[in-house]
């Protein structure tokens, strides 16, 4: 492992999915990101059902070109609609946790959003109430519980 994390987001796409399969959370988190391993099997999914009748654009999250973590973007099929999108499955490999990465990578994840969906002006996400350092996270880089659930879970929110 490197000293000084250098992350980059990339497309999961045909040459890389097979790696993103190889990307887990340890086994007391799978009901906080996806109910089940590989989570980046729901992603991809996702991203062919399209549920909601969203666009779902899974990416993989790299550190000096190792795949160590996950999220998939979804948002409104025209780009220009997009004015709110949300964030799933968001999930940084149990290997790499405590490293600071999942602060540095949510980072990553905002800018993604702001440069590709200009028309978004807030990111929604659902967390779930027993995951306190996600819960944490999210709080910290500006994310608020908005009152409204999703699927039982607090919807949080971040104005863009």
């Amino acid at each position: 492992m490197q000293s000084t994390p250098r992350l980059t987001l990339v497309d999961i796409d045909n040459s890389n999915w097979r790696s993103a399969l190889g990307v887990r959370v340890t086994p007391d988190q799978v009901r906080f990101v996806a109910d089940f391993q590989p989570v980046a099997l729901v992603s991809l999914a996702k991203a062919y059902v399209r549920p909601g009748g969203l666009v779902w654009k899974p990416l993989a999250i790299l550190n000096h070109g190792d795949m160590v973590g996950l999220v998939t973007v979804a948002h409104a099929v025209d780009a220009v609609d997009a004015v709110e999108c949300e964030l799933f499955h968001f999930v940084i490999d149990g290997d790499w946790q405590r490293k600071g990465l999942g602060r540095m990578a949510m980072t990553l994840i905002i800018d993604y959003v702001k440069r590709t969906l200009p028309a978004c002006r807030s990111v929604a996400l659902t967390v779930d109430i027993d995951n306190a350092v996600a819960r944490r996270l999210y709080e910290s880089m500006g994310f608020r519980p908005t009152g409204l659930e999703r699927a039982g879970d607090p919807l949080y929110r971040l104005q863009l």
